[in-house]
């Protein structure tokens, strides 16, 4: 008989504690309380501590329930969404906003094989439209929202 019950559960826990290990480690330097107040380092420390306090609970968890097997590792989605992470980061600044994130949905959504194309379009359109209207219009971020050579120089 196995001690873990539930190594999904056991895993993903045990991968929040290291991350949150690392984000200990990145805010160390950022002091956490000044002489006016909160300082820089007090909520990243925070929300380590936070993932650190739920891996230890999925961790715990992971020994006392029964769970499912873990599934064989499908590398069409992990590819893909890795593929479409890195579209955005070459695309946001030299194609604006829309085509990053139209091309970021629509790579992500091929990962998945029941998507249809028409849905991940809609999709596309709408979350672009969301992001160009937050980021641009309402919070007023300085990016592109289209390739610098539609804009009109």
């Amino acid at each position: 008989m196995r001690r873990i019950k539930d190594m999904n559960v056991f895993l993903t826990g045990t991968f929040l504690i290291l991350v949150a290990f690392l984000a200990f480690y990145l805010s160390m330097p950022l002091a956490s309380n000044t002489d006016v107040g909160l300082g820089p380092g007090f909520v990243p420390k925070m929300f380590a501590f936070m993932q650190f306090g739920l891996g230890a609970t999925m961790v715990f968890v992971g020994f006392m329930q029964e769970g499912e097997s873990p599934e064989p590792w499908q590398w069409r989605p992990l590819v893909l969404i890795l593929a479409s992470v890195g579209f955005f980061a070459i695309t946001i600044e030299r194609m604006g906003l829309i085509v990053a994130v139209i091309g970021l949905v629509l790579i992500s959504c091929a990962a998945n094989r029941g998507t249809t194309f028409r849905e991940s379009l809609v999709l596309a359109v709408c979350s672009a439209a969301v992001s160009a209207g937050l980021f641009v219009k309402l919070l007023g971020l300085s990016i592109a929202i289209w390739p610098s050579m539609l804009q009109g120089a």
